[in-house]
């Protein structure tokens, strides 16, 4: 049988996507055991908010989550969107790419088409696409005048939500090593402030379209400092499941220890090939 190129294509992107799959490995965060999708798609349904996080630039992250979020989101939970500015909203009836961008997806700094397999999984199952960043200019505003520039609500929210030094000090670090080491000490606390504002402007997304689901970057989607320390602190009620998604390549256990208490599940697939970050790193 002769096979075209466009059919090869198609075969060679199928079987790399279940090279993916299958080679996933997903853990308990918090027994450190190993269970299943089908385990934990059963669990994602029944909560309030669904938290998947990402490496930006691997491109399993994004295949994955676009299958997985088809197996446990129905029309009632929306998608809130690190990727897009609140409060814009996706309408699909184009191309995946030009409906993003029409919303606001800056497919430059994200990298399109890094994202297409998270994206077209969902606009096909016909989920609601919302923002929940926080729109540029807001965020400058924001990070130049501190606390006393807050709208009422993100302010009673962030009095609410107050990390505690550990917390603090986590996130401090994480600034730091995200930005090569090289975050000058006087920009540290509006970094940590500009963080913090995001993930309020995310969980104030999430609180307003229960039950919903969010995709971001792990850093937002961790227990501990992140989306999910804000939901259990204003609606304790509520059940949030965050799930973390790293990369095959270092010692589990390691992995394991160095990620305990910032998600409920690690998600462990392939790695992305990528240069070192840190290489001609500029802050600017």
């Amino acid at each position: 049988m002769q096979i075209n190129f466009f059919t090869h294509w198609m075969l060679a992107g199928a079987l790399t996507l279940f090279s993916a799959l299958a080679s996933a490995q997903i853990i308990d965060g918090r027994t450190g055991k190993e269970t299943d999708e089908s385990a934990l798609v059963e669990i994602l349904k029944s909560a309030d908010f669904v938290l998947l996080g990402e490496l930006h630039d691997n491109k399993f992250h994004h295949e994955v989550r676009g299958k997985l979020i088809t197996r446990f989101a129905d029309l009632s939970r929306a998608v809130v969107s690190e990727h897009l500015p609140a409060p814009n909203q996706v309408t699909f009836q184009s191309t995946t790419k030009a409906d993003l961008e029409a919303a606001g997806f800056d497919t430059e700094g994200w990298d399109w088409p890094m994202h297409q397999s998270l994206y077209d999984p969902i606009k096909d199952k016909g989920l609601r696409v919302v923002g929940g960043n926080l729109p540029k200019e807001e965020a400058r505003r924001m990070f130049l005048q501190g606390a006393s520039s807050l709208p009422e609500r993100m302010a009673k929210t962030y009095s609410q939500s107050r990390l505690d030094e550990a917390a603090e000090r986590k996130l401090d670090h994480d600034l730091v090593e995200g930005h090569c080491g090289k975050l000058p000490e006087k920009y540290l606390l509006r970094m940590r402030f500009a963080q913090r504002m995001t993930d309020l402007s995310l969980a104030h997304n999430l609180l307003d379209r229960r039950p919903s689901l969010l995709i971001a970057g792990n850093g937002h989607v961790r227990r501990d400092y992140g989306v999910p320390q804000i939901l259990v602190s204003v609606a304790p009620d509520r059940k949030v499941v965050s799930v973390g998604f790293f990369e095959r390549g270092g010692d589990l256990q390691e992995l394991l220890q160095s990620t305990s208490g910032q998600y409920d599940y690690i998600w462990i697939t392939e790695r992305a090939e990528r240069k070192d970050p840190c290489e001609n790193f500029k802050l600017k």
